[in-house]
């Protein structure tokens, strides 16, 4: 709405025909704690909502902390790396085994 100085004063005189000078200051302010309360409860709605959504960020995050699929997926190659990898020692018992094994069947025969 774009109002001109024109149309202000235009609106200003019906005003004070219709409520007459006495009455014009008294609705003047009753208009300008209308506007004020009505500027604090947007005021107060706004800054709900920017906590509540602070509120959901934080959460947000903290479910993204606690389910950390990277970390999560790095572990468990690591798990799967050290359960498959074997690192036994080769012990002489074991290098005569199949040779005493051969041995023996050549013996039965």
């Amino acid at each position: 709405m774009n109002l001109g100085p024109t149309e202000l004063i235009l609106i200003l005189g019906v005003a004070l025909v219709i409520f007459g000078p006495g009455k014009l200051p008294e609705l003047g302010q009753t208009l300008g704690k209308t506007i004020r309360e009505f500027k604090g409860a947007i005021n107060n709605i706004d800054e709900d909502i920017k906590k509540d959504l602070g509120d959901i960020k934080t959460e947000v995050q903290e479910v993204k902390d606690a389910v950390d699929v990277r970390a999560t997926i790095n572990d468990l190659k690591k798990d799967v790396k050290d359960a498959v990898r074997i690192d036994l020692p080769v012990s002489e018992t074991a290098k005569e085994a199949p040779e005493q094994a051969a041995d023996s069947a050549a013996e039965q025969k």
